[in-house]
């Protein structure tokens, strides 16, 4: 369960701390007032794109903690997987600033925002707009049918895509070699650069070599000047380095006969005149040696040109460059047996055709059944948001064999379609075509209502769910929520009154301003205070007291009917 939210700098919230409790928690306000914003930092919390946008005006960072007091077998494993300590249950924080910093932290721990992502989506469903027209793509029923597999499936459809892979690899190689001319240019292009590469021999260190002594030719002027001119001032000047420290000796051997002492400091410059003079000497072999041969620094120069010309062909460095090598003469060695290559890569393609069938085949025979089971759930649950008429199946065509390798996928052999008759008489049709936008809202909560049955999450959020709906039908979706909320927390934000009055815990969110900054607030509100609120509601302006009267109204049968479902709380 979500304990509380902590919101800071996000949009119009400076600060907040929402604590949320079991069961229905609905959301409502007037438009504007920043619902959508507890949902967006939500969202941000649990891993969608971070958006700097959503960085309070005037301010440089933006936080969002969520903690959860538990945690479900599925995010466990999770945390394992990163090695999180969730003994406590989870706290997830995520920070992000206007230079683009994200920072993202499970119990402390520091996670990419994808695993982030991975490991919210077990714990939080999240209903937004969004997705209406997500499920409008009949691309993605697949992944709905297949979100009810469990581990059947799961098995399948890894083995699949083992085979998959695999005979797509192979079928990738036999096109590119398939074509003789194809292969034969192939050849000739990659044996030009193996010999190239072998005939100019490439070594690990020799570039770096070759840079020092190309170095040392635009230098070598200077480096001689400046040795000969040490050479001269240590030892082959007048007043030079040894001159002058001779001449010290001198006159300190005229008076040693006075003082003894004066023995050890003679000894002590003799020794510096030898060390002078032999790092002169050494200074002098240096220069003398920089005569450079035209030929050999023309050689190296060239040298180094060809080799830099090699990197920009085959790599950055020669180590590129040497590993290039070794691809293409694995390239050039197939090249050169296709026949006995290609003969071997199709029995493998064969091979792996065989088990991309028998996989998908299987893939297909769970989907059937589950496709079976999910159309009469969602029938039944329809048959209770109002649409007794409705007629749903789940369309499922398989790949013919000889379009496999052409239109075989990843997710397998099939194309799985909602098809639905939302009134009597009327043929199947494309879900996409002809379902409206207040009979999508009661399909996507039925959906939602069966998978909360299997998916585990311990956290459904609502955002406005009841688009397109009102009146008898709106109490039926208020029902709906509060009978998924039985078995998990549920947050929901909404329009309408009906939905509000079955609220365990409503809150209520507002906007206030004194004309220097605007402000968005979260209340927790009593039964009286959301009386008032669900008349302001029904009555669009002021709590009258018809609507007042109305609201009691709704109130009670809330009660009354959550005392039918949940007799013993």
């Amino acid at each position: 369960m979500l304990k509380t939210l902590t919101i800071k700098n996000i949009a119009l919230i400076s600060s907040s701390e929402i604590e949320f409790n079991s069961g229905l928690n609905i959301l409502t306000g007037e438009t504007g007032a920043g619902k959508s914003i507890i949902i967006d930092s939500l969202n941000f919390v649990l891993g969608a794109r971070a958006d700097k946008t959503l960085i309070r005006h005037g301010q440089n960072e933006a936080i969002v903690e969520a903690d959860f007091d538990n945690v479900n077998t599925n995010v466990a494993k999770m945390l394992d997987k990163y090695d999180i300590d969730y003994s406590e249950g989870m706290i997830i924080t995520r920070r992000m600033t206007m230079e683009g910093k994200n920072v993202c932290r499970i119990n402390g721990v520091k996670l990419p925002v994808g695993g982030l992502r991975d490991v919210a989506s077990a714990m939080v469903d999240i209903y937004g707009q969004h997705e209406n027209s997500i499920l409008l793509n009949a691309d993605t029923h697949i992944d709905i049918i297949d979100s009810f597999g469990g581990s059947s499936l799961s098995a399948a459809h890894s083995k699949y895509v083992d085979a998959y892979r695999e005979y797509k690899r192979i079928c990738s190689v036999i096109k590119k070699y398939t074509s003789l001319q194809d292969a034969e240019i192939r050849l000739e292009i990659l044996s030009k650069q193996l010999k190239e590469i072998e005939n100019f021999g490439v070594s690990i260190g020799e570039e770096s070599s070759l840079v020092k002594l190309c170095d040392s030719y635009d230098n070598i002027e200077e480096i001689k000047r400046a040795t000969l001119g040490s050479y001269v001032s240590m030892v082959d000047m007048e007043g030079s380095a040894t001159d002058l420290i001779s001449g010290a000796v001198k006159q300190l051997a005229n008076i040693c006969e006075y003082d003894d002492g004066l023995n050890g400091y003679i000894e002590r410059l003799e020794s510096v005149i030898i060390e002078i003079s032999d790092v002169a000497g050494s200074v002098q072999s240096i220069g003398e040696k920089l005569d450079v041969d035209e030929y050999e620094a023309k050689r190296n120069v060239n040298r180094l040109s060809a080799l830099h010309d090699l990197e920009g062909k085959y790599g950055d460095s020669e180590e590129d460059i040497l590993s290039y090598f070794d691809k293409i003469s694995a390239e050039v060695d197939m090249l050169g047996n296709r026949g006995y290559e290609l003969e071997k890569l199709t029995v493998d393609k064969d091979k792996y055709y065989q088990l991309l069938l028998k996989y998908g085949m299987i893939l297909t025979a769970i989907r059937v059944k589950i496709a079976d089971k999910f159309a009469k759930l969602v029938v039944s649950e329809l048959v209770q948001l109002g649409m007794p008429n409705t007629t749903f199946a789940v369309q499922i065509n398989s790949v013919s064999e000889e379009d496999i390798e052409s239109k075989s996928t990843a997710k397998g052999l099939d194309i799985v379609e909602f098809m639905i008759s939302p009134n009597a008489g009327e043929p199947l049709k494309p879900l996409g075509k002809v379902i409206s936008g207040g009979e999508m809202s009661r399909f996507m909560l039925a959906i939602k209502k069966i998978s909360a049955e299997v998916d585990g999450v311990n956290v459904m959020v609502f955002d406005e769910i009841d688009t397109g709906i009102s009146g008898k039908i709106a109490q039926v979706v208020a029902s709906k929520l509060y009978d998924i909320s039985i078995s998990r927390q549920v947050l929901a934000v909404t329009h309408l009154p009906q939905l509000a009055s079955m609220a365990d815990n409503h809150y209520l969110i507002v906007k206030s301003t004194d004309n220097i900054t605007t402000q968005t607030h979260i209340n927790l509100l009593d039964f009286d205070s959301s009386v008032v609120e669900l008349a302001k509601m029904i009555d669009g302006i002021e709590a009258s007291e018809s609507a007042v009267a109305h609201a009691t109204k709704l109130k009670n049968q809330a009660i009354q009917y959550k005392s039918i479902k949940t007799p013993n709380l």
